[in-house]
């Protein structure tokens, strides 16, 4: 972590790593008090030596993935701390850290705002209340296999440059992921939407794949530019709103067409008419019901 000469230890390397030591013994104490404590040290190190700053943020994802601990108190005091120093604009940012949340239990999770410069891992995790991701910023790769989001999802205008993997993600509130930057391959493979889903806006930059997804009310892709678009067996139980711009509809995909909007021809919905279906020309009148992407 830090460079000594050798043979010779360095004072800063090792008073950095008693002051940790002591953390991480306090953080195991049974007192809830005590580890609330632990994580304001652990914080307070993170200022004086950031070279220490991503072990620190590992502790703090190792605590919440833990799930002996059910001090509520203490598990949002170790979320506030680890968001607080993920936002660019605030006191103490910590640059070139991963988050790994794999299987954690997380209330009322806020992400708004931060940016993760290295790799956002939440496979399997469980987010209890409202998830507040609004102008996210991941850098490296996101993966969310599996998350089960329990209330609303808030992910609008967040940027993802690397990979998304959203397969098998469960969301039994509201999912608004509008104006969302997808700059790698995102894939929604059987992921359950048990509310509205809104995509409006988002710009997908490399395949999206949504296979086998489950829409069980209204979905919005109205706006979005999107390249390959994979709807193998996605199941739409409510309207899936699209929209075009001249004769070009903005998602397409082999075996959907569209039922266009009465009152609004740039508009229509998804409507799944097989594998054989022949393409025909958009320019009908305006009482057509049927067109193919």
């Amino acid at each position: 972590m830090w460079a000594s000469k050798p043979g010779k230890p360095d004072a800063t390397a090792t008073r950095f790593a008693q002051l940790y030591a002591q953390a991480l013994d306090r953080l195991a104490d049974p007192r809830s008090p005590l580890r609330v404590g632990a994580l304001h040290t652990l914080e307070a190190l993170s200022q004086d030596y950031p070279s220490g700053r991503a072990a620190i943020a590992d502790v703090l994802c190792a605590y919440l993935r833990m799930s002996g601990d059910g001090d509520r108190s203490v598990r949002a005091t170790a979320q506030l701390i680890l968001a607080a120093h993920l936002r660019p604009g605030g006191h103490g940012f910590w640059p070139g850290v991963s988050v790994d949340l794999r299987g954690a239990t997380l209330t009322d999770l806020d992400l708004s705002g931060c940016r993760v410069d290295g790799d956002l891992n939440l496979d399997g995790a469980c987010v209890v209340g409202a998830a507040r991701l609004r102008g996210l910023t991941v850098v490296g790769a996101t993966s969310l296999h599996r998350t089960e989001f329990r209330d609303h999802v808030w992910l609008e205008r967040s940027t993802f440059r690397g990979p998304v993997r959203l397969d098998r993600a469960v969301f039994h509130g509201d999912a608004w992921v509008g104006e969302v930057f997808f700059g790698g391959p995102a894939t929604f493979v059987r992921a359950e939407f048990s509310g509205h889903a809104w995509f409006a806006g988002c710009a997908f930059q490399a395949p999206a794949d949504f296979s086998e997804a489950v829409f069980r009310r209204s979905v919005g892709f109205r706006g979005a530019t999107m390249g390959a678009v994979t709807l193998n067996g996605t199941t739409f139980l409510g309207p899936a709103r699209v929209s075009r711009r001249a004769d070009v509809w903005n998602l397409s995909a082999p075996g959907w067409a569209v039922v266009v909007d009465p009152d609004n021809e740039a508009v229509g919905h998804l409507l799944w008419v097989g594998d054989g279906y022949q393409e025909q020309r958009l320019d009908r009148s305006p009482e057509e019901q049927v067109t193919p992407v």
